[in-house]
């Protein structure tokens, strides 16, 4: 994802490539020449002449010694690199050189003939670009052979806007170094080709060992192999143990580097002290994936995190990806992969449910519970201390599996809040995301932190942000199974009215009191009590007669079985009544069970077959109308939330980022420390401000001080840059950047201002300024607001506080 880079020296990011490989990319120093040299040693005599514009035998010194500068703002490389120091291997490098006072710089890449075609020089080209933008370059300048194809795609396909003027046998390319809409759409699709290839090597392997396998039952290694043959996998799968023969009936290995062929993923089960010498052999064996059970790691101190990291450091340096530490291992249930490399005792149902879990054991019990409510899986992965893989990587997979519709995700913290909220935004668009936060109370963040070793988000703050990303957040794990039972065998409702059915009076008061407690509104007519006595054919006219109303969006029918009754009867009426209504209407709405008092009616609700066994057979049955009304409540929230157009993530052409970072250089000249952050003048923030169109008023304050309208940006910790909305004595309405246009209409009408397009300008601009100035630290105004229809456009207070740090 692109993005201006203020760290430059200090820049280190692992990035997959197209297939789900892993790289590092960090910046050159002269003391990476030996290894520059080597790859230049390495590459065809033909990449060499695209390079540098011509035949020549070897580099030469010259260039050699001079292309990794000390000071970015003069050159810079950055390193493509795979293994470990001191014996990195460099696969590739894009630099630049700066020209002088057009603050433009010259670029250039070249990769080694093995990792071409797989992404490098896109990847390069967008995070050099970051790094240039951070030092104060505002366009880069490249000289391209004409017949040198692949790296004229590099940049037409970056999004960058690039012109191209041809010059005798090649085209000079020119292009701004800030980042357009377009360059992060691109990136974002890259992204997730690249992360969704990277689990597919952990949930669908063709070959797989289990190191730690032995003869004795009880033991994980024993445990797991055996499930994985029960399982009936479809790859092959082999033991790892250099203490015995043969491990339930299957011929044993001393080690991973003696298998007969490479494997995909390596379930490694031996203690903590062991598991380093066992992933380096793995990894050098060509593994992709690792999953590492044992515990000892982040989650027990500074001692094991310092052993976490080093183990993350080893797989992702060699292209793999890693579930755990301290986890209970992953499933895939596609008749095609049938693995289960797992504590779990027996694979779920076939379903079409994604679930990624924080919590091991949890996970677990989750399964199990899951199956009895007849819910069916798709793929488990329990991450443990999710040291590399995390459920931003599962939704991206889920994003391009077929095999999945629902993600379902128990968290505790977010590794990355700004990517999570991204991705989340962008899959729960066409799929929902269903996810219980746990440690949101005090006593909760400090378990979390004890067991997974890493700092959980608060519930304020875990809350903006899935209402941000449209994700479905629920309170329990009762309640995620409600909502996912709901959502994984009905339509969608299209709006909040609901009729309620049953045979008790006092039972249909109570489920209208949930129905309104969780913000659904009952229908006229929609109160219908059928009687003590009534049956299946009263339940079918009921039924259908309610779903015929068009001021009808869900149906909650509740059966109170009493004495000697038949619910089946009854569930096959309802059933008749649903399928009856949509031959009539042509319109699908939900319709939920509460069979009160009668056993055994979940299972009921899920039978059926062929042709017959979609919707209108697997009804969802509640044991108590309450929990229909929230289930229900979320899925016509989620229902509203896919009615609305995706949001866009507006970048203005009319604005001048360059002259902003020259403003913002000259205002902080000679101040303090470059950490500190230093205020702006009004004057001085105003000019910055009007670089992106932002208008700063007269200051005129309307009303009291109750009805002004603040708006404020802050750094926050685990983030990053906030915009926060809000009145004084009202909730104030947080949403993380960048901001699209539909995220702004939603926090004007949260504070009561109508989202006009003049409002709905200003902060997206100002997002844009957050994106485009990362030092910014803290901003806050007043919004000086208009009559609706008022003309004229929106601007800031001039009672305005601005604060940044110095760039580099």
């Amino acid at each position: 994802m692109f993005r201006i880079i203020t760290d430059a020296k200090q820049y280190r990011e692992y990035v997959l490539l197209r297939d789900g490989q892993t790289v590092l990319l960090r910046l050159g120093t002269p003391a990476d020449r030996p290894a520059i040299q080597a790859m230049m040693s390495r590459v065809s005599a033909d990449s060499l002449r695209m390079r540098f514009m011509g035949s020549m035998a070897q580099v030469p010194a010259k260039f050699l010694d001079g292309v990794c500068g000390d000071d970015p703002r003069d050159r810079a490389c950055l390193l493509a690199v795979i293994g470990e120091e001191p014996d990195i291997k460099v696969v590739g490098f894009g630099n630049y050189v700066g020209l002088g006072a057009r603050n433009t710089a010259e670029v250039a890449f070249i990769v080694d003939d093995e990792f071409q075609g797989r992404g490098i020089s896109t990847l390069l080209l967008e995070r050099v670009a970051g790094i240039a933008a951070g030092v104060g370059f505002v366009g880069f300048e490249a000289d391209i052979l004409f017949e040198n194809q692949p790296m004229i795609n590099v940049f037409r396909d970056s999004g960058f806007e690039s012109t191209r003027v041809l010059d005798g046998g090649s085209y000079h390319v020119q292009f701004p170094v800030a980042g357009a809409a377009g360059v992060r759409e691109r990136a974002d699709l890259r992204e997730r080709i690249a992360v969704a290839n990277s689990v597919a090597s952990l949930l669908r392997p063709r070959v797989v060992a289990v190191v730690g396998a032995s003869r004795e039952q009880t033991s994980v290694g024993s445990r797991i192999f055996r499930h994985i043959l029960e399982s009936n996998f479809s790859g092959t799968a082999y033991p790892v143990n250099n203490q015995a023969v043969s491990v339930h009936g299957v011929r044993a290995y001393p080690s991973v580097a003696e298998l007969p062929e490479p494997p995909d993923l390596v379930v490694v089960t031996v203690p903590a002290e062991s598991v380093m010498s066992v992933a380096d052999e793995a990894v050098r064996s060509g593994a992709k994936g690792l999953i590492v059970l044992a515990s000892g790691f982040a989650e027990t101190g500074e001692e094991g995190a310092a052993l976490q990291r080093r183990l993350v450091e080893l797989v992702r340096s060699h292209g793999a990806r890693l579930v755990g530490p301290n986890c209970l291992g992953l499933l895939n249930t596609d008749p095609e992969v049938a693995l289960n490399a797992s504590l779990a005792p027996a694979m779920p149902p076939v379903g079409r449910i994604g679930f990624f879990s924080h919590s091991a054991a949890l996970g677990i019990v989750i399964l199990q519970y899951a199956a009895e409510r007849g819910l069916g899986f798709s793929t488990f992965v329990s991450a443990g201390n999710r040291a590399d893989v995390s459920g931003t990587d599962l939704l991206q997979y889920w994003e391009e599996d077929p095999a999945t519709d629902i993600a379902m995700l128990y968290l505790e913290m977010f590794g990355n809040p700004r990517q999570f909220a991204r991705v989340a935004r962008r899959v729960s668009w066409r799929k929902p995301v269903l996810c219980v936060k746990g440690a949101r109370s005090r006593a909760g963040l400090s378990a979390a932190r004890a067991h997974i070793g890493a700092s959980p988000v608060s519930d304020v703050e875990a809350a903006a942000l899935f209402q941000q990303a449209g994700v479905i957040r629920v309170d329990t794990l009762e309640e995620l199974f409600d909502a996912a039972l709901l959502l994984a065998h009905q339509p969608l409702p299209l709006g909040n009215r609901v009729a309620i059915i049953g045979n008790s009076g006092g039972v249909v008061t109570i489920t209208a009191d949930a129905c309104d407690a969780s913000g659904l509104e009952v229908a006229k007519q929609g109160l219908i009590d059928l009687g003590p006595q009534a049956g299946a054919e009263d339940y079918r006219t009921a039924v259908q007669a309610a779903l015929e109303d068009p001021d009808v969006n869900a149906v909650i029918a509740i059966f109170l079985c009493v004495g000697e009754c038949e619910p089946e009867l009854v569930a096959r009426g309802i059933r008749r009544g649903t399928i009856g209504a949509e031959h009539t209407t042509g319109i699908a709405k939900p319709v939920l069970l509460s069979m009160m008092g009668a056993a055994g009616l979940v299972k009921f609700a899920f039978e059926g077959k062929g042709a017959t066994a979609d919707r209108k057979t697997m009804f969802p049955s509640y044991r108590f109308p309450e929990a229909a009304a929230r289930a229900l409540a979320h899925a016509v929230a989620y229902g509203a939330y896919r009615r609305e157009p995706p949001g866009r993530l507006i970048w203005y052409e009319d604005t001048d980022p360059a002259e902003a970072h020259k403003l913002l250089e000259a205002a902080l000249a000679g101040g303090v420390a470059d950490t500190l952050p230093q205020l702006l003048t009004p004057k001085q923030a105003g000019q910055i401000l009007g670089c992106f169109g932002i208008a700063v008023g007269s200051g005129a304050r309307r009303g009291d001080k109750t009805e002004r309208l603040d708006v404020s940006v802050r750094s926050h910790s685990v983030f990053g840059p906030v915009v926060v909305l809000g009145r004084a004595n009202q909730p104030a309405v947080v949403r993380i950047t960048p901001l699209t246009d539909q995220d702004v209409r939603g926090m004007l009408k949260a504070v009561g201002v109508p989202p006009e397009e003049a409002e709905v300008g200003l902060l997206c601009r100002l997002s844009q300024l957050i994106e485009e100035l990362p030092w910014l630290v803290e901003l806050h105004a007043e919004l000086e607001e208009r009559d609706p229809g008022e003309a004229g456009r929106a601007a800031l207070g001039n009672n305005l506080r601005m604060s940044f740090t110095r760039p580099v």
